[in-house]
């Protein structure tokens, strides 16, 4: 049996790696598509400008992040002629309510902690672009207005506790309302999330894999380290009162805020003992308007401050301070009696770690042969903990299955407990089993990698997938609570 898998396996793969994908490539000039954002299935607007100029090659993406009431499309025109400059294409995503700005959180179950701006929503984003122009790796820059430049701020932090793998060579926060210190108090007012940190802010979230930690000094370290600047008008200095009492220590307007912030950041940055690596710039006589932040030219200067900031400044790799939690097993499912799961540990940054295999046993060595005693499907968790007391946990959600060993299918390629339709398919494709619950389903790109997993809540034995793949054949296994169905569908 276990040759027949092999052999299928090595069919698959030859399959997957003579097909060929065909990106629906963006086109130059201005455009708009929708993509869709788990984990909440929301479905959101992106605008595009490429120049002519653009090199599908070497061309870099310039993010561009809109203000409260606006859309992605308010963005383009105020940031074409850096585009065209740059040789850059423009991707503006529309902001949508349920992101807030403020506290920019979208997701909560009573079985997690709330979600706070994860990073998975930009990484999805992102690679959605990817797909289209049909590239490996694009280099971003961001910047962000009023709202936007909000939102900037703290993606740049929270990255720090979820890193998203966007190469983000320099983001630039213009004119925002206010800013999270990365402090608990300042002059004796609390600055809970999002002023500060003295709320902790726990990320977490249900039905992926997760990344769940509190804001320790060495994560700030790191986005002090970042590449970043904030950039304001020195006239923007009305219409912005304090919302909540942590606001007020920042200033009372914008231009005192990012003043405030970038200072406040340099002397936090000495007492935990590094140096800010970010940027700082005012653009004279600019109030709250985001042509004239873009555009404006200093006296003196060959090219607008905005485009100085995010272009010209050296970009520096960020020190990797913080524990980061990672791990993987030599298989996912195994059957009874010989139930054993090799556990490797692949996290950094830390001196201790403690492993949780989800049937109430734990275990604080390095890497681990774990043997499971029941048939279930398990939740693994590892928290990897640095010499400080910095802590990092990886959560894999319904991670091992447990046979039981008895009347077990084997896995089959072409099982007829399997449906997949319609293949081909354009992208919206159902996956149906036989009267069997189905728990997990896994997608495989054309180097074996996984390219999407997604946890099946909910007793259904019928789910409708929408792929965000390139074109191409692809892999996908289902997991149910008894077996492992495969087979494979080409993305057109």
């Amino acid at each position: 049996m276990k040759k027949t898998v092999i052999v299928s396996l090595l069919i698959i793969i030859s399959e997957i790696l003579a097909s060929k994908s065909f990106a629906q490539t963006i086109p130059y000039g201005t455009s708009i598509d929708t993509v869709t954002v788990l984990p909440n299935d929301t479905a959101y607007e992106i605008y595009y400008f490429k120049p002519t100029n653009y090199d599908s090659t070497s061309s870099p993406i310039l993010w561009g992040i809109h203000g409260l009431g606006m859309n992605g499309g308010s963005v383009i025109g105020d940031l074409q002629a850096i585009a065209e400059s740059r040789k850059a294409m423009i991707v503006a995503p529309t902001m949508h309510t349920s992101w807030g700005y403020g506290f920019e959180s979208f997701y909560s179950n009573p079985n997690c902690y709330n979600v706070t701006w994860l990073t998975i929503i930009f990484k999805q984003l992102y690679r959605h672009v990817l797909l289209r122009e049909n590239r490996g790796t694009i280099y971003s820059y961001f910047i962000g207005f009023s709202a936007g430049g909000q939102f900037i701020s703290r993606f740049m932090l929270i990255r720090q506790i979820i890193p998203d793998s966007i190469p983000i060579k320099m983001a630039v926060s213009s004119s925002a309302y206010f800013y999270t210190f990365g402090i608990d108090t300042i002059n004796d007012v609390n600055m809970p999330w999002p002023c500060g940190l003295s709320s902790g802010l726990l990320q977490s979230i249900c039905d992926t894999d997760t990344s769940t930690s509190y804001f320790c000094d060495e994560q700030v370290k790191m986005y002090y380290n970042e590449n970043y600047g904030v950039c304001v008008g020195n006239a923007d200095t009305t219409g912005a009162p304090s919302i909540w009492p942590c606001m007020q220590p920042q200033g009372a307007n914008r231009y005192e805020r990012a003043k405030n912030f970038y200072h406040f950041s340099d002397s936090d940055a000495v007492v935990r003992g590094t140096t800010l690596k970010w940027q700082y710039g005012e653009v004279p006589g600019v109030a709250h308007n985001q042509n004239l932040m873009y555009n404006t030219i200093l006296a003196g200067d060959s090219m607008p401050l905005a485009e100085r900031l995010l272009f010209e400044t050296p970009y520096h790799t960020v020190p990797s301070l913080a524990p980061l939690a990672s791990f993987m097993a030599d298989t996912t499912i195994v059957t009874l009696p010989s139930a054993s799961v090799q556990f490797y540990n692949g996290s950094i940054n830390a001196s201790s770690y403690l492993w949780d295999f989800g049937d109430s046993t734990t275990s604080t060595a390095f890497n681990i042969l774990h043997t499971y005693l029941y048939a279930d499907t398990f939740t693994v968790m590892l928290t990897a903990i640095s010499g400080t007391g910095c802590e990092n946990k990886l959560t894999k959600y319904k991670y091992i299955i447990v046979k039981n060993g008895i009347s077990v299918n084997e896995l089959s390629f072409h099982s007829s407990n399997l449906q997949i339709y319609p293949n081909p398919s354009n992208g919206q494709l159902t996956i149906k089993t036989t009267n069997e619950p189905i728990e997990s389903i896994e997608i495989y790109n054309c180097t074996g990698n996984k390219t999407d997993e997604i946890i099946v809540k909910g007793n259904i034995s019928s789910y409708i997938y929408n792929s965000k793949n390139m074109n191409g054949l692809y892999f996908i296994k289902v997991k149910t609570r008894e077996n492992v169905y495969a087979g494979k569908v080409v993305f057109r």
